[in-house]
């Protein structure tokens, strides 16, 4: 009889566990669902405004990492530079780094400063934001505006900006594109070895390759600019970088 008693209190149990085994993976799962919910990354505004409140949780922890610049917000989660609580990543990483940059200030205290106006900010430091803005928005992806600027004008740092070629950034303000339209013309005008009759037209930007030349014969190199002085085509060689001059006849389109 007791034998008996002891086998059904071995079976109440065993019933019992094997009850509780599909709650405890129900839960697990729900436990692992919600952690992963809680690690996965948050989405960009979908109106793309951001405030600073919602930029500082871009801070590369868990989300991209993103900044502020003359009101636009841009990612910049692929800087090698740009890393999160460590760097540039420290001082700008889901801050406003508009102040910072026209001031060229490596302060964290400097961020997320809005008490100044552009058009009072010196020659000096409207030429540096402009370069950094420049900078900052065409190298990475633009993903939304910083709401607290909302009536601000930055127009006379976005004109200044297509003059400045920061990091190798293309000039692309209207005596940049007359000099290239100009390069381009006399390119045309030229009748260079083994290129079409019609004439050579080159772009700024475009890959070319060194031909007939004693030096750099073979090189390949980006075109960056066309040098009124020297009559010719200013080329970024590959893989020196060094840039060096030519003329339309020593160059052909890779």
């Amino acid at each position: 009889m007791e034998v008996q008693s002891q086998g059904n209190s071995y079976a109440a149990i065993l019933s019992l566990i094997l009850g509780a085994v599909p709650a405890v993976v129900f839960l697990y799962k729900q436990y692992k669902q919600r952690k992963q919910e809680a690690e996965k990354p948050e989405p960009f505004p979908e109106d793309g405004i951001f405030t600073l409140e919602s930029l500082a949780r871009f801070d590369g922890r868990k989300n991209p990492i993103c900044l502020g610049v003359c009101g636009l917000v841009v990612d910049v989660s692929t800087s090698e530079n740009i890393q999160a609580g460590e760097g540039y990543g420290k001082l700008w990483a889901g801050r406003d780094a508009t102040w910072s940059l026209a001031t060229l200030s490596l302060k964290a205290e400097d961020a997320n400063i809005m008490d100044f106006k552009v058009s009072e900010l010196t020659e000096e430091q409207h030429k540096a934001l402009a370069g950094w803005y420049k900078h900052f928005t065409t190298k990475y992806t633009i993903v939304g505006k910083l709401k607290e600027y909302e009536g601000w004008d930055f127009s006379s740092v976005v004109e200044e900006a297509k003059s400045q070629t920061p990091f190798g950034a293309p000039r692309t303000d209207d005596e940049a594109a007359a000099e290239i339209a100009e390069g381009a013309k006399a390119a045309a005008e030229e009748k260079p070895a083994a290129a079409p009759a019609e004439g050579l037209v080159l772009k700024k930007g475009e890959k070319v390759k060194i031909v007939g030349h004693e030096k750099f014969a073979g090189y390949v190199g980006t075109l960056e600019d066309f040098d009124r002085a020297a009559g010719g085509f200013k080329v970024k060689l590959e893989p020196e970088g060094n840039v060096e001059v030519f003329k339309p006849t020593q160059l052909t389109k890779v």
